[in-house]
């Protein structure tokens, strides 16, 4: 039997201190001063336990904050890593940035990943020098985060550390959120593989340069989770690798871009003919490079998305689709279409869904239950919302606004384009 369930929303009232009145400038000026996700969210307490009505709310968070005149240069952002050594994220901002404008945020991978320390041997770099394999773009903001082999690109803590200077760096600078892309060179180009996989929310594109996909298939890696290709199918891919690489050569992936290829991932595949391991092809390669980061933006509220995870507690989301169960009984669903690059041992879910206006139509395989979330730019709150899955209406009825919903999700999000007002539980 299928049950459906709207999203109980916690009290947001529950532990905020009491406190005099303030004003709706002064609780928002506070909420986008929050140095993190955790401080925003109390700040997000604070003003849906004012009563602040929806519109105001939407309306400042569609705003934005306004940003400062910050340092330009570069600059570096820690913190403690658990296995000891800190995280050196190395920041470059160009002194033309203008808080006015929104900015490009170039995030590149280093390679070397697997040496043992985050210092100069491990990234190329002492802290405040230039990234050694640094590509020169635009002008743009760079983000060159510090791995090494107890933090490297697919472990779920370096995860944490990218995702977490992105958002330092998006509360700080003007930085376009439909224009945050992912490149990386060697293990780095892997790591942006990895990303895809993973944690694909805050991406425009992705572009691995001399990586390969067959590292983290390769169990002994460590991968944190197990991967699941079709998640690739809707992830902008630029890949280079050289014919003369003796790591990661042409002949090695080019079955892998025709996987992808067959899947109907979007990709532009470059190889390039005598080279080996490095990046002598860039001057070359650079204005296709740089064109296809302009032709795909980050769209805000795509109108299909699909996700496919073994894991519920987090990599369980993909822009406005959260797999929140899956089914632990002994049946299995028919199979969607799966062409198996990767191998599995545990058991895993996926939701396909297609948004049509207020219509949402999910193929399910293996998922107890799914949130759709629902944005105010896409979605008529003033008529029903409707979801079938595999055909069959689950749902239909009205869903209403919640200004602690719009408030929460603008605090974990950090995101003026993508506001979400209701979360539809989908309980199969």
């Amino acid at each position: 039997m299928i049950r459906v369930a709207l999203a109980l929303v916690l009290a947001f009232t529950a532990g905020v201190a009491a406190q005099p009145p303030a004003s709706v400038d002064a609780l928002f000026e506070r909420f986008f001063a929050a140095e993190g996700t955790a401080d925003a969210l109390v700040e997000a307490e604070r003003i849906a336990a004012a009563n602040v009505d929806f519109d105001t709310a939407y309306a400042r968070l569609r705003k934005g904050r306004v940003y400062l005149d910050e340092k330009r240069g570069e600059f570096s952002l820690g913190w403690r890593s658990k296995s000891g050594p800190s995280f050196n994220n190395l920041v470059d901002v160009p002194a033309e940035y203008d808080p006015a404008t929104r900015w490009q945020l170039h995030v590149q991978l280093h390679g070397g990943v697997g040496r043992p320390s985050p210092d100069a041997v491990a990234t190329g770099r002492r802290a405040g020098a230039r990234a050694a394999n640094r590509i020169a773009g635009e002008k743009q903001i760079y983000l060159h985060p510090s791995g090494w082999s107890a933090a490297q690109w697919w472990d779920a803590e370096q995860v944490d550390n990218i995702l977490r200077a992105v958002d330092m760096l998006k509360r700080k600078y003007n930085i376009d959120e439909s224009r945050i892309y992912v490149t990386g060179i060697s293990d780095g180009g892997t790591g942006v593989y990895y990303l895809a996989l993973k944690e694909p929310n805050p991406w425009s594109s992705y572009l691995p340069l001399n990586g390969s996909l067959a590292v983290i298939r390769n169990p002994s890696v460590g991968a944190d989770g197990e991967m699941h290709g079709n998640n690739l199918a809707n992830a902008p891919l630029y890949v280079v690798n050289g014919e003369r690489d003796p790591l990661y050569p042409v002949a090695q992936v080019e079955p892998h871009m025709k996987w992808l290829a067959a899947m109907g991932a979007p990709l532009v595949f470059r190889p390039q003919a005598g080279a080996g391991h490095n990046t002598a092809w860039w001057p070359t390669e650079r204005e296709p490079f740089e064109r296809f980061v302009r032709e795909h933006p980050r769209v805000a509220h795509p109108q299909d998305v699909s996700w496919e995870t073994e894991r519920v507690d987090r990599f369980n989301r993909n822009r406005w689709l959260r797999i929140d169960t899956l089914r632990q009984d002994e049946s299995r669903e028919t199979p969607l279409k799966d062409l198996g690059f990767f191998q599995h041992t545990k058991r895993f879910g996926r939701v396909d869904v297609v948004r049509n206006g207020n219509a949402f139509d999910a193929t399910v395989r293996d998922v107890g239950a799914f949130t759709l979330l629902l944005s105010p730019d896409v979605v008529e709150f003033s008529k029903p919302v409707r979801v079938s899955v595999s055909g069959r209406k689950v749902f239909d009825g009205m869903v209403e606004r919640d200004v602690a919903t719009l408030l929460r999700w603008a605090a974990r999000d950090n995101d003026r384009t993508v506001l979400y007002a209701a979360e539809l539980r989908i309980s199969l």
